[in-house]
């Protein structure tokens, strides 16, 4: 019996003792395997590149396409924009040549009716009765031998060469002033040859002149419009209606005609450039 003590005393000791796990040769390939699972393998690391790099190319495509519409939609609406701004300018040349239309209509208006009073004046005055002529005088004494008459009828002057002041002569070295480009004459419509324009100043000088009689005075027409070669809005010169002699000063360089509508009469002009 004392001999089994020391034994019984060992078995509790060792029975208190925390039980230790030993690793067995099994436990370390479990783990290497487990470890072996977890860790990518290059075949699934490559797909993951291409993958990416598919992505990319993708929102790349998507970009450029998107840049390419906005590009097309900005330039349609410059286009838009374009078109919107001609119809503007057409409207406001249309309502431009509109007005011009309203005024030499009215003109025009203006001329009628005064022929047309000139017109009812002269039936008038043919219509009118005429003052019988008184008997001769029997008893008068006999006629005598007719005598040579002079006529005593003032003749009308002759018309100068132009109603136009002279060509200004030229100022001191270093001075401005009036070069005559053009002159122009005539008795029905025209357009002048394209001029050029290189002061900041220049002017039109005009004249209108009635054909020569009473019955047509006032019956002459003279409407004159400068236009720049490049446009199609005009600069108003003149707007005249029987006898009339004016200067017409403008603005703007660049090159000109003048468009010349006349009726009735004869006209002439000359272009001056202030430089």
């Amino acid at each position: 019996m004392k001999r089994l003590l020391p034994l019984l005393f060992l078995v509790g000791v060792a029975g208190a003792a925390p039980a230790q796990s030993i690793p067995g040769p099994g436990s370390d390939a479990a783990s290497d395997n487990s470890s072996a699972d977890s860790a990518p393998t290059p075949k699934a690391s490559a797909a993951s590149a291409r993958g990416n790099r598919a992505n990319i190319a993708v929102l790349q495509s998507t970009i450029e396409h998107l840049t390419h519409s906005n590009q097309e939609l900005l330039d349609l609406l410059k286009q838009q924009q374009t078109v919107l701004e001609d119809i503007q300018y057409d409207r406001r040349l249309q309502n431009r040549q509109i007005s011009l239309l309203e005024q030499r209509l009215e003109e025009t208006l203006q001329l009628n009716a005064s022929l047309q009073a000139k017109v009812a004046k002269l039936q008038a005055e043919a219509a009118a009765p005429r003052p019988e002529e008184k008997p001769s005088d029997t008893s008068s004494p006999a006629p005598r031998a007719p005598e040579s008459t002079v006529n005593l009828e003032p003749v009308p002057p002759a018309p100068p060469a132009s109603y136009l002041p002279p060509e200004q002569s030229p100022g001191a070295p270093g001075t401005m002033w009036w070069h005559r480009l053009l002159a122009l004459s005539g008795e029905d419509s025209q357009n002048s040859k394209t001029f050029h324009i290189s002061g900041k100043q220049w002017r039109v000088l005009w004249h209108n002149q009635d054909r020569q009689g009473d019955a047509y005075k006032n019956t002459s027409a003279l409407f004159i419009n400068a236009f720049p070669a490049s446009d199609s809005i005009p600069k108003k010169v003149c707007s005249q209606l029987g006898i009339g002699t004016n200067t017409t000063e403008l603005t703007g360089t660049g090159d000109f005609y003048l468009k010349i509508e006349a009726s009735g009469g004869h006209w002439e002009l000359a272009v001056e450039d202030f430089r």
